[in-house]
């Protein structure tokens, strides 16, 4: 208990930069997913194409190997990033790409004949989208929207092996200096259960109003 409270603060500290992280990567990527998804609905087909490859490189490369192809790889043809750059930037490229599928599921879950039935009345594509396809997309959308935050969360996990002040590199500085994994890994644990759970009650007081609506 005596490591554990000493350790609070430090993982405070990584707690502030995995938040960070989870927010601005997370919170782009989610605005590349929702542009990627709609250009794949309604672009050209080379469009779509090139947006269906990017998706499944990301989906098809496993996350750690992506990562260090940003920090350590890019470096080798003049493109530098901070650990802290490049820590955003594979959170937004691989979370852009997940978070298109879930995009490109909501506005599936749509009837086409609703879609259909608007265009019918006149109404343009972009009219379409905005008052038909996206209302109702919305509530098809959230839970799948909420695990993909919690996944991203738990994809920041990664970023300690690149230097990243994260929860992870503070309970890794912690056991080296005090050589006790179990109650510092412990803690770090603790810190992401009440996170995640926090984002799951979040995402499930949103889906409720929802529907309510």
């Amino acid at each position: 208990m005596r490591i554990m409270a000493e350790y609070v603060g430090p993982l405070l500290h990584g707690a502030g930069v995995t938040l960070q992280l989870l927010l601005v990567g997370g919170g782009v990527a989610l605005v590349l997913g929702l542009a990627l998804a709609l250009l794949r609905w309604y672009g050209p087909w080379p469009v779509r194409g090139v947006i269906t490859g990017y998706i499944e490189l990301m989906r098809g490369l496993p996350p750690i190997l992506q990562l260090f192809i940003i920090y350590f790889g890019l470096e080798q043809v003049g493109i530098y990033f901070s650990a802290y750059g490049a820590a955003l930037w594979w959170l937004l490229l691989l979370g852009g790409g997940y978070a298109a599928e879930v995009f490109r599921g909501g506005l599936e879950s749509v009837a086409p004949g609703q879609k259909e039935a608007a265009a019918a009345l006149g109404m343009s594509s972009g009219t379409i989208l905005r008052q038909v396809i996206l209302p109702q997309a919305v509530g098809a959308m959230l839970a799948p929207l909420t695990n993909f935050v919690v996944v991203q969360l738990k994809n920041t996990t990664l970023v300690y092996f690149i230097g990243v002040a994260d929860i992870m590199y503070q309970a890794r500085l912690g056991v080296g200096a005090t050589s006790q994994p179990a109650p510092l890994y412990g803690l770090a644990a603790l810190f992401y259960i009440v996170m995640t759970l926090g984002l799951t009650r979040l995402g499930a007081m949103l889906e409720r109003r929802v529907q309510a609506y």
